[in-house]
């Protein structure tokens, strides 16, 4: 067994307090969401059932429609919703998201026109979402 002068020990037990703190700090809840995650993804309804909604990255070749809605997942915290606008184009509205745990997302907007939500995750991989409606 060996022992520590006093101030060694000080800065022993400072590095331990800010080990600790720091494990604390850094379980934030975009760590506990999986990296392909990030991206924008769009609605595809064709693939729907009462179970489950589908979403696809915005890269995919989807079959012509009215309009698609969908949302982005950004690493910061962002969420950005892509809704159908009057005229079928896009219309966005930021939010800031964060992980309940690694299945369920909580999303809110300062807007009070839109109202919080959880996003239910079934599946994802890199080419397919599979959210609870």
């Amino acid at each position: 067994m060996f022992s520590l002068s006093g101030s060694r020990r000080k800065v022993v037990a400072s590095l331990i307090a800010l080990s600790i703190f720091s494990l604390g700090c850094s379980n934030d809840s975009q760590s506990e969401v999986s990296a392909e995650m990030f991206k924008h993804w769009i609605h595809s309804h064709e693939e729907d059932s009462e179970e489950i909604k589908v979403y696809r990255p915005n890269e995919y070749n989807f079959p012509p429609a009215r309009g698609r809605e969908g949302f982005e997942l950004k690493e910061n915290g962002e969420f950005i919703r892509y809704g159908i606008g009057a005229t079928d184009k896009s219309e966005t509205v930021v939010g800031t998201w964060k992980a309940v745990d690694e299945n369920k997302i909580q999303v809110s907007f300062d807007n009070q026109s839109y109202q919080s939500f959880t996003i239910d995750i079934v599946s994802s991989d890199e080419d397919v979402l599979k959210i609870r409606p």
